[in-house]
């Protein structure tokens, strides 16, 4: 009697798993800069302005090298750019132990780890887009859970291990932890699933559509950069993105501050801004997932709204419980998009060239996100409140939520 042959698991759901829990430990470290920014400002006496400003910087770093680092990916593979994000973010982080002028904190931060950082998540998007045509949305919505898992562990645990030691012994923390987790899952990385032997997940499906569905099938035509940067539909999403980086980075600076100044204790507001994170875990599950099947575009309206809503509501928010309100309806919001530009790049312009042509999309990270604190800081320093800085917030979110309501899906021009 013949046995039956062993049902394995395909290689994808591995480099998901290995992507999400590099995605832990990459940005529940990033956003842990909010927790530490009223410790930045006040051991070392700057102002709000000058801490925020080392966080845009990193922004603008970490925008123009995911360029780079989408082509080095396209060309070197996953493993080979996640050993450059290791030794950058871990070494980074060590260094921030040390900082004690200016300059230190915007090399170290600013230019180190933000270049870590977009070394580290590029590779592990563009190797989940690649190995999945079915289920696209539903797998870069797991890996980048790990986003938010990060921040709802991390942001906390930061602040357990200011009120415990020290800020500067916590960021030596942050460094070894980052190093001693982060290098040896990278190596189950690959960027391709052809290395596995395999063909990517629901190759020569058809797609299942519902009447509710603004999804086209998946690109049959591989853009190059100059293709996709010669279409309409890629300079909406690019200014997609800038618009919804200027809120989300400002929130993920600033929250913290915001409520201490209303009274709120550090460990509360700490809390949530880590609930942010949190919630966003259920909002890039779900959201991945249904996008494939409602579209992308319905499901980037549902998300701008949301956090649109949101951003109205935090003017008026003073009490823990409005904090928490907004912490999860935001995060869902902002978890609810973060698969989504990945997956719509994949679907619209092909996987050939996905790293370099979302590397370049991601220079809007570089515009949005350095906006969004400096504005903030400088708001406050200049009247006293961030009510200026939020409604700007809310403004470009509901821009956002117009412009996705109007693309279209590319076709290829010649280059």
């Amino acid at each position: 009697m013949e046995s039956k042959p062993k049902t394995r698991i395909f290689y994808g759901w591995v480099i998901v798993a290995a992507g999400c829990i590099i995605l832990v430990l990459e940005y529940g470290c990033q956003y842990s800069y909010g927790i530490f920014f009223t410790e930045l400002r006040t051991d070392l006496g700057w102002t709000g302005t000058m801490v925020s400003g080392a966080y845009s910087l990193f922004m603008v770093t970490h925008g123009i090298t995911y360029l780079l680092a989408g082509r080095f990916n396209d060309r070197h593979g996953p493993r080979l750019t996640l050993v450059v994000s290791v030794i950058a973010m871990s070494t980074g982080y060590a260094l921030m132990s040390t900082i004690s002028v200016e300059w230190q904190l915007y090399t170290f931060y600013g230019v180190i780890i933000a270049t870590g950082l977009s070394f580290g998540y590029m590779p592990v998007v563009s190797s989940v887009s690649r190995y999945f045509v079915r289920r696209r949305g539903t797998a870069l919505g797991i890996t980048v859970a790990g986003i938010g898992m990060g921040t709802l562990v991390l942001a906390p645990f930061a602040q357990f291990l200011i009120v415990k030691f020290d800020w500067r012994f916590a960021y030596l923390i942050l460094a070894g932890l980052f190093f001693i987790i982060v290098f040896p899952v990278s190596r189950l990385m690959r960027l391709d699933p052809s290395e596995k032997g395999l063909l990517p997940y629901g190759t020569g499906e058809t797609p299942v559509e519902s009447k509710w569905s603004d999804n086209s099938p998946p690109s049959i035509v591989d853009f190059t950069v100059r293709q996709a940067m010669k279409t309409k539909s890629f300079w909406l999403l690019f200014v997609v993105y800038v618009l919804v980086l200027i809120p989300i980075q400002m929130v993920m600076v600033h929250l913290k501050a915001y409520a201490v100044h209303f009274g709120v204790a550090e460990m509360t507001a700490a809390v949530a801004l880590g609930l942010v994170g949190g919630v966003s875990i259920v909002g890039r599950v779900a959201m991945g997932s249904v996008s494939d099947k409602i579209g992308r575009k319905a499901s980037f309206i549902i998300a701008f709204l949301l956090m649109a809503v949101m951003m109205l509501w935090l003017l008026k928010a003073r009490q823990p419980w409005q904090f928490y309100l907004f912490s999860a309806v935001f995060g869902f919001g902002y978890g609810g998009f973060a698969p989504l530009f990945p997956a719509v790049v994949g679907d619209w312009f092909g996987m050939k060239f996905h790293g370099s042509i979302f590397g370049t999309l991601s220079l809007a990270v570089a515009i949005g996100g350095a906006i969004g604190p400096l504005l903030a800081g400088y708001v406050f320093d200049s009247t006293g409140s961030y009510d200026i800085a939020i409604i700007v917030g809310a403004v470009a979110l509901f821009i956002a939520a117009g412009c996705s309501f109007i693309i279209k899906t590319p076709y290829a021009k010649s280059a």
